[in-house]
């Protein structure tokens, strides 16, 4: 009996050995996909990014002379922070669409957009497999940005990497330190201007992204408004198109944050 025990004990410390081992192997693969994944963005970025200088460094915008930047107001002096050369970036990746940037902090990403929205959330944009995956445009949205709702796809990475700073928007302080974001395409630059944010599930009404007629995308906009966790003085209406960035969020089961800002024409 006691042989047996012996046996039985050795048996469950093997065991217990092996489940350590492939927890420690696991945590140092996802470990290593993270600073892969920050590696590759970063050689990207340099390759391919460069801030502007003049309105583009302080962010004046058209009506101020200050450097502030006046939400929701459209002019042709602005100019967009950053410059993108996409004629480069295409060497990298034929499916590029834009350039998302927001000042401070860690997004400072491209854009891609495939034939499915499953390819890129476990590829990088050249379609390598990458942990992070990449951001990316709904397969169904006009690849030019011309579409009335552009929906974003982005996975919110424990390492803050990707879009893990977008449910931060739930709380009025960080909408009030960030109101802005930039988006440079190969046909034009926009600045993004959020004017609501909220959680919800994945098969929510804030997923379409084509309206039949001016009333219903009117009633959208008033919609994602009321539920919107932060307050905005943001303008928007049937004439104005959007963009929709999406992320999981873990304050739940199967929810998702998503944060809607109005494209505003720039230089």
């Amino acid at each position: 009996m006691k042989k047996l025990w012996r046996t039985l004990l050795t048996a469950l410390i093997i065991i217990l050995l092996l489940a350590a081992l492939f927890s420690g192997w696991k945590i140092y693969s996802i470990q290593r996909g993270y600073h892969e994944a920050s590696d590759r963005y970063n050689n990207l970025s340099g390759a391919v990014f460069s801030p502007q200088t003049g309105n583009a460094a302080d962010n004046t915008a058209p009506g101020t002379d200050d450097g502030t930047i006046v939400i929701g107001s459209e002019g042709p002096a602005e100019r967009s922070p950053i410059s993108i050369d996409f004629d480069e970036l295409s060497l990298h990746s034929d499916a590029v669409v834009g350039w998302l940037y927001l000042p401070e902090t860690a997004i400072n990403y491209p854009v891609v957009q495939g034939r499915d929205n499953d390819y890129y959330l476990d590829h990088f944009i050249d379609g390598t497999p990458n942990v992070g995956g990449s951001l990316f445009a709904d397969y169904t949205c006009p690849s030019d940005f011309s579409g009335r709702n552009t929906l974003i796809y982005g996975h919110n990475m424990r390492d803050g990497s990707m879009f893990a700073l977008v449910d931060d928007y739930t709380d009025q302080a960080f909408y009030d330190a960030h109101p802005v974001m930039y988006l440079n395409t190969p046909q034009q630059n926009y600045r993004v201007d959020f004017f609501a944010g909220f959680t919800t599930d994945p098969e929510s009404f804030v997923y379409t992204s084509a309206f039949a007629v001016d009333s219903d995308f009117t009633a959208f906009l008033n919609t994602v408004r009321y539920y919107s966790d932060f307050s905005s003085d943001v303008e928007v209406d049937a004439s104005d198109r959007i963009v929709t960035l999406s992320t999981c969020t873990y304050s739940g089961d199967d929810v998702r944050f998503v944060l809607f800002g109005k494209l505003v024409e720039i230089e």
